[in-house]
């Protein structure tokens, strides 16, 4: 299968796709995300007329999809930073197995990219819902998208038809998110920067302070030196928690001006 056939294979059996810039993770200058969505193949043929090297995501929600993001990151020794497949040995011990039957992808980064169906209203995202192991409930990138010369590939032979329903431990992990944690466990430090950084992201604000709020937010993620699609994605989670999201090209506005102001 061609490239350009395995992207309108997406769209064709209903699952919602955007592009993104060739070798990167980044919606198209314009885009905005997977706000963008769509499963009509001849608006995605329009955008693969204009450029086929573009890489593809998907939206998960409007699909009913989740992912369970495995990371295998490695230093350039080659020892494990995030070794998110000993988070899923370790859940396997206590009974909690991720089926291998179903769609499953392998990142350029060796990583692992569970696809799971479920039923019912959209499941929060959870990131570092283990060590080394995030619940992906927004976007995905999927194959074929490129990044460094490293494909987005299907493993097993499997096919999307072959998606299984989330197992039953995770889903109710999912729906219980908000996790009550004892005083016995709780650890009190002094608060640093990132952690005020860190409720600034969670805590939102006001419908007028809005624009306010996100630009002060971005600026500081940047500052963390964390890379630009990670800023990005939070940038994304801030705005969704807010009670009023702005909208998606509010939102990439912001997000493009203080990236400019960063790079210089």
């Amino acid at each position: 299968m061609t490239r350009v056939n395995e992207i309108l294979a997406w769209a064709g059996q209903g699952y919602a796709v955007y592009p993104l810039v060739a070798n990167t993770k980044t919606p198209l200058k314009g885009s905005h995300g997977y706000k963008d969505a769509s499963n009509d193949t001849g608006k995605v043929t329009e955008w693969l007329t204009s450029d086929e090297s573009v890489n593809v995501g998907m939206s998960l929600a409007p699909s009913h999809l989740l992912v369970v993001d495995i990371d295998r990151h490695a230093d350039a020794s080659g020892k494990a930073k995030s070794d998110g497949v000993g988070s899923i040995k370790r859940l396997a011990e206590d009974g909690k197995f991720l089926p291998s039957d179903t769609y499953i992808e392998q990142t350029p980064a060796n990583g692992l990219h569970y696809f799971f169906k479920y039923r019912g209203k959209s499941l929060p995202q959870r990131e570092a819902l283990y060590p080394g192991v995030d619940v992906l409930t927004r976007a995905v990138v999927v194959s074929p998208s490129v990044i460094e010369g490293r494909q987005y590939k299907p493993i097993g032979g499997k096919k999307l038809a072959d998606i299984k329903p989330v197992p039953k431990w995770l889903f109710d992990e999912l729906q219980g998110h908000k996790t009550n944690v004892s005083a016995e466990r709780a650890s009190f430090t002094r608060k640093t920067w990132a952690g005020r950084m860190l409720d600034d992201l969670v805590g939102g604000t006001g419908v007028g302070d809005r624009n306010v709020y996100l630009t002060s937010l971005i600026g500081k993620l940047f500052n963390t030196g964390c890379q630009t699609e990670t800023a990005y994605e939070l940038l994304l989670f801030a705005n969704d928690r807010l009670e009023t999201p702005l909208p998606g090209h509010e939102v990439n506005q912001i997000f493009k001006s203080i990236l400019k102001r960063v790079a210089g």
